[in-house]
């Protein structure tokens, strides 16, 4: 690129766009639905492979086959553009064929976590006014009691069983098939396929912001809101992931560990490999502790995962020796990865032959889940979560002026671009707090971390506005200040730092530390050290009062540390 005047401020200057070549930066962005997308990138390549389900696999023609068929069985089922139908499953291939069938028709999925109460489903079920539900047999009973007191009309049941090989068919449906009602109320996906078989479909023409899913917040912030992803939003989030630099080819393989019930999994794990090409190993029921296993079986080319995904292998003795050559793109997302964790990790990928170091990215649900990214060992650097991605524009404001701030000042990060969602389900409130417009006429996404961007273009994330931890006499205490000091401690497996009252005054916090430790270190001596260390290297008033030891961290259902667990377990303390 053409070296310009740099002004200090990354909005205007965009110094990551040196990494990206001319025709990344100037590439037209799809306008199409998702369907079409996914369509148009593999409609002459209809026998390869597109998924990987225990073994089976599943060619882009069949899946094109499925989808057609799901097209036609909802139709008949009289739903049409603009209706919102709840889908309560995991990632197995009626996931996927159910997702595009009923994006040909204008329909918009709800995506719903099958671990979720029943109570909180009602909730979710009522909130869109739900008349069909599309769920997983184990989810059943939950399903028929979430339901009561709303306007559901129709479930559909959707199994693990109904594409697998034999025999683990025969296996499935001996050892763990749920029984289910044959009547009005419910349809079996296999039903479901034959009553449609004959009918005619409307398909929906592509309209531009039209939202094709809606995912809901992690509790780890908040009350859940439904948000609103358009067909461009998950597409043009694909399509800059393609033309980041990465390695991407048709028939590498991808290894999908993500729920379908998040940005993170719908848009990263699904749809952007099966737009590139690749065989997508399906893993619906996914344990971290199997990840070694999963990585010894299938030899994957790509994956996505959590910091916490990553510091489960490591120190696997499965993976003693293993070669790694065959991992592209090893992709952490989801969290903030500790520098620690980071390197940990870099040292393990290039011992086992992984010719990349850790890809990480940042996004949120609220930005299709992705805009930054580190793409090869040129972008990348420790502590970073990578450079904007190519029509993506992010900036650092003050919190208190709303004013831009220059390179290297800690301020909340914000993103601008085409993955921005189109908005909070039924609230306005909420989506205009998130979304505001800047005096530069542009809507910005306001994502609530505290972070800064140097010179290069790279984002660095400090920590959660939500998570500021504020002292009685105003002092602002970042756990991640905390929690980075702590983790140099040899002793110290993973930490979270929290508030806790001050009882000492009318208001406000104080931090305490808890903790993980490895086996066999005595907690006395850690306990003295850690006041110690974090005397020497914290300010007076940024110092934890305590360090409590627990056995595990507890995670929220995709493996971020669930603070606000330990909050409430502060409280008690």
């Amino acid at each position: 690129m053409e070296e310009k005047q740099m002004t200090g401020y990354p909005s205007i200057d965009k110094p990551w766009l040196k990494y990206y070549t001319e025709e990344a930066i100037n590439a037209t962005l799809p306008e199409c639905t998702i369907y079409e997308y996914l369509w148009e990138s593999n409609k002459d390549y209809q026998s390869n492979v597109a998924l990987n389900y225990f073994d089976r696999k599943i060619t882009y023609g069949e899946v094109f086959e499925n989808i057609g068929k799901a097209t036609k069985s909802y139709s008949a089922l009289g739903l049409k553009s603009g209706d919102i139908v709840t889908v309560c499953a995991v990632t197995i291939p009626e996931t996927i064929y159910t997702f595009y069938g009923l994006n040909r028709l204008g329909v918009i999925c709800n995506m719903v976590d099958p671990r979720t109460s029943a109570e909180g489903i009602r909730e979710y079920i009522k909130e869109v006014n739900s008349k069909i539900v599309i769920t997983i047999d184990v989810a059943y009973a939950k399903i028929v009691e979430s339901i009561k007191g709303t306007a559901v009309e129709k479930i559909v049941v959707i199994s693990p069983a109904d594409s697998l090989p034999q025999p683990k068919k025969f296996l499935f449906k001996a050892f763990k098939a749920t029984k289910i009602p044959n009547d009005n109320l419910h349809i079996k996906w296999k039903d479901l396929v034959v009553n449609g078989k004959n009918n005619e479909s409307v398909i929906v023409t592509y309209q531009k912001n039209t939202p094709c899913v809606i995912v809901h917040t992690g509790g780890t912030t908040g009350i859940p809101k439904g948000v609103m992803l358009s067909n461009d939003n998950l597409n043009t989030s694909a399509f800059q992931a393609i033309k980041s630099g990465f390695d991407f080819q048709r028939n590498h393989t991808w290894l999908n560990i993500m729920p379908p019930f998040i940005a993170y999994g719908v848009g990263n794990g699904l749809h952007l490999p099966l737009i590139v090409g690749m065989e997508v190993i399906l893993i619906p029921s996914f344990n971290p502790n199997e990840f070694a296993d999963l990585l010894n079986k299938y030899h994957p080319n790509h994956m996505v995962g959590v910091p916490s995904h990553y510091g489960n292998i490591i120190h696997n003795p499965k993976m003693q020796n293993k070669d790694l050559s065959y991992i592209i793109a090893p992709t952490v997302g989801g969290d903030a990865m500790d520098i620690s964790l980071e390197k940990e990790t870099n040292e393990f990928l290039a011992k086992h032959n992984c010719p990349y170091p850790a890809c990480k990215g940042y996004g949120m649900s609220e930005v299709a889940a992705g805009v930054s990214i580190c793409s090869s060992h040129d972008v990348n650097k420790i502590g970073s979560v990578g450079i904007p991605l190519t029509h993506t524009t992010m900036a650092i404001f003050d919190i208190t002026t709303g004013k831009e701030l220059p390179y290297n000042q800690e301020g909340e990060i914000c993103m601008t671009g085409p993955n921005t969602m189109v908005g909070y389900y039924n609230n306005e409130t909420e989506t205009n707090n998130v979304i505001k417009k800047h005096d530069d006429g542009l809507l910005w996404v306001h994502s609530g971390d505290i972070g800064y961007i140097d010179e290069d273009g790279f984002v660095f994330i400090k920590d959660r506005i939500k998570r500021v931890i504020i002292r009685h006499d105003g002092f602002k205490v970042f756990p991640s200040l905390i929690e980075k000091t702590v983790d140099t401690n040899d002793n110290v497996v993973s930490n979270c730092a929290v508030g806790i009252a001050d009882t000492s005054h009318s208001q406000g916090k104080l931090p305490i530390v808890f903790a993980v430790l490895k086996d066999g270190c005595n907690a006395d001596t850690v306990k003295k050290e850690l006041f110690e260390l974090c005397q020497k290297e914290l300010p007076e008033y940024v110092q934890p009062v305590d360090f409590v030891f627990i056995d595990k961290m507890p995670l929220t259902p995709i493996g971020k540390v669930d603070y606000r667990v330990l909050e409430e377990k502060a409280k008690q303390i």
